[in-house]
């Protein structure tokens, strides 16, 4: 083997491994030699190769930036999403309390009204109620009317009524 083969072959493998972690050459497109530096075909395969390979790297960056905007995209209409959602979860809770409030005075303004009927009246109506809004009623009245009232019950209701007092307050 003459000097000179033996010089390119090192010679070659060192370029090869300049031009793919040099980040200069990375970043910069790789010329193809001229002919009077690529000499032979083994050093311009390899010349090829790296184009090649540097073609496929740009194009997995370009790729991968695409993907990235998209999600930047993506995660923005997320969290603007879950912005909304938030306001109207917000939304929802303030009317749900209004509704709250405005069934307690509803239920205040019942218990006003039956204590003010005859306990026999009164005891007629309260078992077609729900037996919720019933013992809401009776809890809002005073403890003398709603005596009377349970006193006007048949012995079931009044006890069924009776033993949903603790029960409510546990709620």
């Amino acid at each position: 083997m003459s000097r000179l083969k033996l010089f390119a072959i090192p010679l070659t493998a060192a370029l090869f491994c300049h031009a793919l972690f040099s980040p200069l050459r990375a970043e910069t497109s790789f010329a193809p030699a001229t002919s009077s530096t690529a000499t032979s075909v083994a050093e311009r395969r390899i010349e090829a190769a790296i184009q090649t390979e540097l073609k496929k790297l740009k194009l997995r960056d370009q790729a991968l930036e695409k993907k990235e905007m998209e999600l930047k995209t993506l995660q923005a209409e997320v969290d603007k999403k879950l912005s909304e959602l938030k306001k109207v979860r917000a939304e929802v809770t303030r009317l749900l309390e209004r509704k709250t409030e405005q069934e307690a005075v509803k239920v205040k303004t019942l218990s006003k009204i039956y204590e003010k009927m005859e306990p026999a009246n009164a005891a007629s109506v309260i078992p077609s109620l729900d037996l919720e809004l019933a013992v809401e009623i009776l809890q809002n009245m005073k403890v003398k009317a709603a005596g009377r009232i349970l006193d006007n019950l048949d012995a079931k209701t009044a006890a069924k009524l009776s033993t949903s007092f603790p029960a409510l307050a546990r709620d």
